[in-house]
C-alpha cells in the first residue's frame, strides 16, 4: 500500500512548529498575534501539513480546536523532532565556542550542600559565560518536566530512558559517636543491635529494615529506637550527640569519621540499601549527549567527586583492624 504522505519540503519544520504552537495555544488566532501574521496564514500552514499527509490533524469549530487520533501522534513525534533539531543546532554551534548559556542541575539536599556548594564558585570562575541553576531536593525530579540538564542521582531508580555516568560507588555504614559506644558497648554481631538505640531514616519508597552482609553471612533486622526522621542530616546531628546508632551513606559521614566524631559500627559488614543503591550517577537526557556546556559540567563534577561514596582499602583496614 502506497503512503499518502508526500516528500518533506524545505518549510516543513516551520509548519511543524506552527502546528505545535497552535495546539499549545488552543487557537490559530493566538499564534497569529504572537507571530504578527494573519490567522489565515497560520491556518494555511497547518492545512498544508494535512494535505501533505492526507489526514486531518485538527478538529476545528468556532470556539475551539481539538486533536484527531492522527493529530495526537503527529504532535508527539513533532515535539521530539523539533527538540532534536534544536539540540543538534545548539551542539554544532557550541563546537568551537566557549561553553555558555543556562544549565539546570538537580541533586539531593544534603549532597548538594556538602559537595556541590563548594564547587559552584570555581566552576563558574572557569566558565563565566555559563548561567548555573542548581535545585536541591530529596524528591525525584522529572528531567523533561523540570527542564533539567543534569541530575545527580543516588541508586538505580528512575534511570530508564536516561544516559548515565557513574560518579562513585555509594556504600553505606552504621555509625555512632564514640561516647555512645563507650557507654552502651560496641556491637560485635548484628544481633547485638537489638539491645541498642537505633536511629532510623524513613522514606516512602525505602525499606525500613537494615540488611547487613559479610560474605555469605546475611542479616536483616528492623531497627528500633526513640528517633525516626526523613532527614539524614537531623539523624547525623543526633548521632554525633551520642543518641544512638544510625545508617549513613559514606559521602555524608567521611569527614565525621576522619575527625573521630563518629565511629563505624560492625565494620566487617556491608549495608545493602535498595533506595540509595550501589552507585551515585550523573544522569541526563539522550538529546543532551552532545552539549559542550553539559560535558564540561559533568567532567568537572566527576573529577572533583570521584570515589566520595566509598572507602579505599587502606581506610577499610584502619576501620576493621589488622584482624579483618
Amino acid at each position: 500500500m502506497k503512503s499518502k504522505a508526500k516528500d518533506a519540503g524545505p518549510d516543513d519544520l516551520g509548519a511543524m512548529r506552527t502546528f505545535v504552537k497552535v495546539v499549545e495555544a488552543g487557537s490559530f488566532s493566538a499564534v497569529a498575534r504572537e507571530a504578527h501574521l494573519s490567522t489565515s496564514t497560520v491556518a494555511r500552514k497547518v492545512s498544508q501539513i494535512e494535505e501533505s499527509l492526507g489526514v486531518v490533524l485538527l478538529h476545528r469549530s468556532t470556539h475551539k480546536i481539538s486533536l484527531t487520533e492522527a493529530g495526537s501522534l503527529y504532535l508527539e513525534r513533532a515535539t521530539t523532532l523539533i527538540a532534536d533539531f534544536d539540540d543538534t543546532m545548539r551542539v554544532v554551534a557550541e563546537l568551537d565556542a566557549q561553553p555558555s548559556g543556562p544549565l539546570k542541575l538537580t541533586a539531593p539536599v544534603a549532597f548538594g550542600r556538602r559537595y556541590l556548594a563548594p564547587l559552584v564558585a570555581p566552576f563558574l570562575a572557569h566558565y563565566p559565560t555559563i548561567q548555573l541553576d542548581v535545585r536541591l531536593t530529596d524528591n525525584h525530579n522529572d528531567l523533561v518536566a523540570g527542564g533539567f540538564d543534569l541530575d545527580i542521582h543516588e541508586g538505580e531508580n528512575y534511570l530508564d530512558n536516561l544516559i548515565v555516568q557513574k560518579l562513585s560507588r555509594n556504600d553505606s555504614v552504621l555509625c555512632a559517636a564514640p561516647a555512645y559506644l563507650e557507654r552502651r558497648g560496641r556491637p560485635l554481631h548484628p544481633d547485638d543491635l537489638k539491645a541498642h538505640n537505633c536511629l532510623r531514616y524513613v522514606h516512602p519508597e525505602g525499606d525500613p529494615r537494615w540488611h547487613l552482609v559479610s560474605g555469605k553471612d546475611r542479616h536483616s533486622l528492623l531497627p528500633t529506637g526513640n528517633l525516626v526522621s526523613d532527614h539524614s542530616e537531623l539523624l547525623l546531628e543526633a548521632s554525633c550527640a551520642g543518641l544512638g546508632i544510625a545508617d549513613f551513606e559514606i559521602w555524608l559521614v567521611r569527614d565525621y569519621l576522619a575527625t573521630g566524631r563518629l565511629e563505624v559500627v560492625l565494620p566487617q559488614y556491608r549495608l545493602e540499601n535498595t533506595l540509595t543503591g550501589r552507585h551515585i550517577y550523573l544522569a541526563y537526557l539522550a538529546n543532551r549527549r552532545g552539549s559542550t556546556k553539559l560535558r564540561v559540567l559533568r567532567d568537572f563534577i566527576a573529577e572533583q567527586l570521584q570515589h566520595i561514596g566509598s572507602f579505599s582499602d587502606e581506610e577499610l583496614r584502619k576501620m576493621r583492624g589488622d584482624d579483618f
